[in-house]
């Protein structure tokens, strides 16, 4: 079975060999690199996940002067005020919002999907929308605070905000999808609505601001006969069913120490229902657990869903310095070789 075959098999929900295996989203972040060109002499991402074999390969578009990398007010670590200015975080009008500038589209770069699928014609491969999600943008754009406490007391502003960021998000999917047309499998996008607790703004006002933007930009990428592969880390689990209702495919990060987010209870009320890609804890396991406990945790992530199946290996985030090279190598050596 090759990895594709094994990926596309996974969300259908049917029966594999193994369980899909992946760095999450295709990230070695430079830590991690570190560890692998140290180790095993790996110069790049690439060469990492062609070593383990990772089932997954993702393809990223390039942008021409970025726009949000370098204005002033993007996160840079942090989305509040109290550290940088942001653009919008005086803004009281829906015109204010309007007049601000959204970037140029034609910055964009979608072409070279055909090689990286000819370069690798038996593996799943992803293509990424970029990272310009609504409510993220919004707390860039005017700070988290104002950001939250606006969707409470100037609904209207952050509507005019949402509608924009989403009209300008729907043509980055439709870039993603026509250059993924006869090569990819699955399209990637998201956004990050929630804590380790819960919704940052509670399921209501999710559904109030994201629900039927989300629907959209899902619809999109369905219209074009692709998977949709939906990021939004932590506990999101009040909204899992909204996400499987807009048809969203697939859900990563699959944070289980968030709350409600632990693999038996979501693989019990989900599996079978939408996929669950990542599941293999960062913030203690890989940074500070033995590599015999990575093991452990793979098999029994791979347990819970072996009777509803739509799950990938991976690590719950990335971009952690503190994760241990080894026990990254230990979570794909027992995806690769467990078969329960």
């Amino acid at each position: 079975m090759t990895s594709r075959e094994r990926v596309l098999r996974t969300f259908r929900f049917e029966t594999t060999d193994r369980a899909p295996y992946d760095f999450l989203e295709g990230c070695v972040w430079p830590e991690l690199m570190d560890f692998f060109r140290d180790r095993y002499g790996l110069d790049d991402e690439l060469a990492v996940q062609d070593y383990f074999d990772t089932d997954y390969r993702w393809w990223h578009p390039t942008v021409g002067d970025d726009p949000y990398a370098s204005r002033p007010g993007a996160s840079r670590g942090t989305y509040s005020t109290e550290v940088w200015d942001r653009p919008l975080q005086h803004a009281t009008t829906v015109d204010q919002v309007l007049a601000h500038q959204w970037p140029d589209l034609n910055r964009w770069d979608f072409s070279g999907v055909p090689e990286m699928r000819q370069r690798y014609p038996d593996k799943a491969l992803v293509v990424i929308t970029g990272w310009y999600p609504m409510f993220c943008s919004a707390c860039d754009m005017f700070g988290i605070e104002n950001a939250l406490m606006n969707m409470a007391a100037a609904p209207e502003v952050m509507d005019a905000f949402f509608q924009k960021q989403h009209e300008f998000f729907m043509h980055l999917v439709e870039g993603a999808c026509e250059a993924g047309k006869g090569c990819a499998d699955i399209v990637w996008l998201g956004d990050d609505f929630a804590g380790q607790q819960g919704l940052l703004m509670g399921g209501q006002r999710w559904r109030r601001f994201f629900k039927e933007r989300v629907r959209e930009q899902i619809g999109m990428i369905r219209d074009y006969g692709f998977l949709p592969l939906y990021h939004s880390c932590g506990a999101v689990r009040d909204i899992l069913p909204d996400l499987i209702e807009l048809g969203v495919a697939g859900h990563l990060t699959f944070q289980t120490s968030a709350s409600g987010m632990d693999a038996a209870s979501i693989a019990r009320d989900f599996g079978g229902r939408i996929n669950f890609y990542g599941g293999i804890d960062t913030q203690t396991l890989l940074s500070f657990g033995t590599a015999d406990e990575v093991r452990a945790e793979v098999r029994k992530n791979i347990d819970l869903f072996r009777n509803c199946g739509g799950y990938t290996v991976s690590s719950a985030h990335c971009d952690i310095p503190s994760v241990r090279g080894e026990n990254m190598v230990a979570m794909l050596e027992e995806a690769r070789d467990y078969r329960p």
